[in-house]
């Protein structure tokens, strides 16, 4: 499994944003969430690497107050792999959660406390049927 997903939590929003298309040229669109969040291109899809996206320190807790680098891998089964980390010591900072559209998202940590986000890709995640 690999990372698929890169995610940015930074101070200033409009700064990064700035520095960032500045420097390494990437593009943001605005994702909807119920905060501000920008999702990136960091390339085109021809080059090899990821994306990702980038939010506020004010709306991501697990941030403890500071700037923070995440990665997140796809898995096929979120709940299993989830087993798995807590059978190998790991443990779960942020449950299972739909991002809409998107599929189901959670925040693990290996036993020495470095956190990572798994991802079980399911597009109808938190979409309510009428």
């Amino acid at each position: 499994m690999k990372p698929t997903h890169f995610d940015l939590t930074v101070n200033d929003l409009a700064q990064a944003r700035a520095f960032f298309e500045r420097v390494l040229g990437w593009r943001f669109e605005r994702f909807q969430m119920p905060f501000e969040y920008y999702l990136i291109t960091a390339g085109p899809g021809t080059e090899p690497g990821i994306n990702g996206g980038m939010g506020s320190i004010k709306d991501a807790a697990l941030s403890g107050g500071r700037p923070m680098t995440q990665v997140t891998v796809a898995v096929a089964d979120l709940d299993q792999t989830v087993g798995r980390v807590q059978a190998n010591g790991g443990r779960i900072l942020e449950p299972r959660m739909p991002i809409p559209g998107i599929g189901w998202y959670a925040t693990c940590a290996e036993p020495g406390g470095l956190a990572f986000g798994l991802l079980q890709e399911d597009a109808s995640a938190g979409l309510s049927l009428p």
